[in-house]
């Protein structure tokens, strides 16, 4: 049975299955999908991590990143200590560090449970950068992932360089092979927490080689462009689908005799193995302390692709530039607008500002008082509980409306452009409408209001109307 070893976490590396370490096949080049996956580390490349969808201030990577010279658990690491590296097809984009959340549970036992960590940034990632989500589904095992790193290079044949001066990011493929709960044994001082790592080894075609498959029988001679991961790559993604599965953990060597390619413990040659934290297990918490790290009032910008943008609590102001995005303030008094595309956009709690800009948008205001602006395209707009202002703009809009909802206003209603709609069982028989100075006013039991400036209410009539 093989027994974890704690191994040396600070330098991140990828072994490559080539003989030549810089094969470029397994480099990556900048804007290849793989800009938000960063370098990061005191002044210099020394850790691995990847960008977050959602706001572009957040990087997912491995706590033990942070640990003493002695290799203990730091908790609370000095943010001002760290830069963050994104290389992009401009050049190379340095970004400080704002806050760091080091998973409280963390304390760098000898299976490292709760290894994750995440980074604030000090402002939003370069545009260019991509983002990532994370893996939504409980299947990994099996799965073929794609393993992105910075740092020293290295092969199966000969393990990692430990004298490559450059940090250069690397990629290459490998298949999870089981949980890493299968080195539980009795003997063990500490274990891994069930369902929390996913471990892969290093295959080099040969079955000699294939650790899983001699120690546990789970067969797999590897895939066409095999890497191996060190502990150095620490907190790199492991991508399914584009998606990120998991945060590169720890590595260790079989105790079979013979499997070791050059019997080298922990150097990254083949047969050796790599754990990752798994993120499903970690989603959770990750959700909350996202959500903790933008209670504040905190400005967000999108990007050019289908973004997804959260503003949580404090008054955010939110933007999400081209593609279709969807855009949500969350609490408090919130600025939102989509820019181009066709977006989602929601304001819920507070007295939010939503704009839809250009595209066919669907504007959301929520509870209090809101002001919704479609911008051009043909856009929905419902403003919900409060008494709210809504604006369609250019284009036939459709402005959706509940029996118990506020007394609004629109100010822009086209007889025979744009339409009325009826939720939740409110119907044009159970509506009145009158005229009031120079505007239509359109009322249902329950508290609905609305107000159509400008409007002659002799031109409404059930045309104008339809049922949600």
């Amino acid at each position: 049975m093989t027994e974890l070893q704690p191994i040396n976490r600070r330098y991140p590396r990828i072994a490559v299955s080539s003989t030549n370490a810089d094969d470029p096949a397994f480099l990556v080049r900048p804007g290849t999908g793989y800009d938000g996956v960063v370098g990061w580390g005191k002044g210099a490349i020394n850790c691995t991590g990847a960008l977050l969808a959602g706001d572009g201030r957040h990087v997912l990577t491995a706590a033990h990143c942070f640990n003493n010279d002695d290799e203990t658990a730091n908790l609370n690491p000095n943010p001002a200590e760290y830069t963050v590296f994104f290389d992009l097809p401009t050049g190379r984009v340095p970004v400080a560090v704002e806050a760091i959340f080091v998973h409280p549970n963390w304390t760098s036992d000898a299976v490292l449970n709760y290894d994750l960590a995440i980074l604030k940034l000090a402002q939003t990632a370069p545009e260019a950068a991509d983002r990532y989500e994370l893996y939504p589904t409980a299947d990994e095992v099996g799965k073929t992932i794609v393993r992105v790193g910075y740092g020293n290079s290295g092969t199966g044949f000969q393990g990692q360089n430990e004298n490559d001066p450059a940090a250069t990011k690397r990629f290459g493929q490998n298949r999870y092979d089981a949980f890493v709960d299968v080195f539980n044994t009795s003997s063990n001082s500490v274990s891994v927490i069930g369902g929390t790592q996913l471990a892969y080894d290093f295959d080099s075609g040969q079955l000699a080689n294939d650790a899983f498959g001699r120690e546990f029988g789970l067969v797999d001679l590897g895939v066409p462009q095999e890497v191996g991961s060190s502990s150095g790559d620490s907190g790199g993604p492991s991508f399914i689908d584009g998606k990120i599965a998991g945060i590169v953990s720890n590595g260790f060597s079989p105790t079979t005799p013979g499997i070791d390619f050059d019997g080298v413990d922990g150097n990254v040659s083949f047969g050796e193995y790599s754990v990752d934290t798994r993120t499903f297990f970690y989603g959770g918490y990750i959700a909350q302390t996202l959500a903790v790290s933008r209670s504040g009032n905190d400005a967000v910008l999108g990007t050019n692709r289908n973004d997804m943008l959260f503003g949580n609590r404090g008054n955010d102001t939110i933007e999400g530039l081209g593609a279709d995005d969807i855009a949500l303030g969350g609490r408090d008094s919130d600025v939102v607008s989509g820019g181009e595309g066709n977006d989602g956009l929601g304001g819920n709690l507070g007295a939010d500002i939503l704009t839809g800009d250009g595209g066919n948008d669907t504007i959301f205001g929520g509870q209090e008082n809101d002001v919704l602006h479609g911008g051009a395209g043909e856009d929905i707009l419902s403003g919900d509980l409060g008494n709210d202002v809504l604006t369609g703009g250019d284009g036939g809009d459709r402005f959706d409306f509940r029996a118990i909802d506020g007394a609004d206003i629109i100010t822009d209603f086209t007889d025979g452009q744009d339409l009325l709609g009826l939720k939740e069982g409110l119907t044009f028989e159970q509506l009145a409408i009158v005229q009031v100075g120079s505007d239509t006013v359109v009322t249902a039991a329950g508290g609905l209001s609305i107000t159509l400036q400008g409007v002659n209410f002799v031109t409404i009539d059930r045309s104008d109307f339809i049922v949600i």
